[in-house]
């Protein structure tokens, strides 16, 4: 198994592993096992706080790289110019994401560098991290909402939305 087919396999598991304790938690509790249920709720949190943990590393990079940028520039912003600034370079690689594949249904498909679109992809995470932490974001809170955001966004498919 190559590197990143590991890393994928090591994230699906983790990820059916949490729906595996989360669905034997509403067992155990429909079973009135109530501490055999808090057990099995405490390991989903560990396995949540780890996964927190890698956006809490990923946020420590992003804000020494702003800083780095902000004080050997000299940049002076408002949120608003932020904001504004950082969506417009979003765009600009959504942009370069779009030119990494055969979206020109006119033109001869080429091969699709699937290493070259995932560095475009990583040039916006990098770009939403900064929006982020620039709007008070953490990743607890982007953990949550996006928990809770989910919720809703499943609620409308099954809703006829």
């Amino acid at each position: 198994m190559t590197k990143p087919n590991i890393l994928e396999h090591f994230e699906k598991t983790v990820s059916s592993a949490k729906e595996r304790l989360k669905k034997l938690i509403s067992e155990a509790n429909r079973h009135k096992l109530h501490d055999f249920a808090t057990g099995l709720a405490t390991a989903v949190e560990i396995i949540e706080d780890e996964e927190i943990e890698k956006l809490e590393a990923m946020f420590d990079m992003q804000r020494a790289l702003d800083e780095r940028i902000i004080k050997e520039r000299k940049i002076d912003k408002t949120l608003d110019e932020w904001v504004v600034a950082i969506t417009i370079a979003m765009e600009s690689e959504i942009d370069e994401i779009r030119r990494e594949v055969n979206w020109k249904w006119w033109k001869q498909e080429k091969r699709i560098d699937i290493d070259r679109l995932q560095e475009e992809v990583i040039d916006l995470w990098h770009f939403l991290l900064s929006l982020s932490r620039m709007v008070g974001l953490t990743p607890e809170t982007i953990f949550e909402k996006y928990m809770a955001k989910n919720k809703i966004n499943h609620q409308r498919q099954d809703g006829g939305y």
